[in-house]
């Protein structure tokens, strides 16, 4: 199984996604600071992060950047330039899924190389400014490897002022984004099929 960790760093929601160069370096900063420690503290580093932009970062500095100082990082990561590859449901339905599909079949060039033989791919959904506990990769992988179990996650977490290092209990009334998705290679790889199978309704784990 191939787990990549997915980060929609721009082009998701309002403002088509980019809310100037100042707000990006902000959010690079926070990735930097908090994300990317959670993601070198997990005690299973079996996986890739892949991190979206628009194509219009493409050329970036900012975003060479980062790539450069991942590279120094003992994280394996992987850039497309083609747009949010989940469901935006900021845009009306048919246009979402219309982005959705152009979005992983841009993306999938990059991608496939990287899954390789595997047969199975597993997608969570990692927030630019979001942190796992060290364990989750351990435990949404062994979850995982139950055949009858297709997706997991957290319900429940804490919140932190990133100014104040404030932590109160994160009890949403609605789903988080902290799902992680297993799917069979090819439904992974294929757009529609990629987008039908998301559509569909099943039993998340929590964790």
């Amino acid at each position: 199984m191939k787990h990549f960790f997915y980060v929609p760093f721009t082009g998701l929601g309002n403002f088509n996604g980019y809310r100037g160069d100042a707000w990006l370096k902000n959010r690079i900063k926070i990735f930097k600071q908090f994300v990317a420690p959670s993601l070198l503290a997990q005690t299973n580093k079996n996986f890739t992060l892949w991190i979206s932009w628009r194509y219009e970062e493409k050329n970036n500095p900012q975003v060479k950047e980062l790539k450069d100082w991942l590279n120094t990082t003992s994280l394996k990561s992987i850039f497309t330039y083609s747009g949010v590859c989940f469901y935006d449901d900021k845009y009306p339905d048919e246009e979402a899924r219309q982005r959705l599909i152009n979005s992983l079949h841009g993306s999938m060039g990059e991608l496939i190389n990287e899954i390789g033989e595997a047969d199975y791919v597993a997608m969570t959904i990692q927030p630019s400014d979001d942190c796992y506990h060290s364990q989750m990769v351990e435990e949404v992988q062994t979850l995982l490897k139950d055949k009858n179990t297709n997706a997991c996650g957290y319900s429940k977490g804490y919140i932190m002022n990133y100014q104040t290092k404030e932590v109160k209990k994160y009890n949403p009334l609605t789903n988080p984004p902290f799902v992680t998705i297993k799917f069979d290679r090819e439904t992974f790889i294929n757009p529609l099929k990629h987008l039908l199978y998301t559509s569909t309704k099943s039993d998340i784990m929590e964790i």
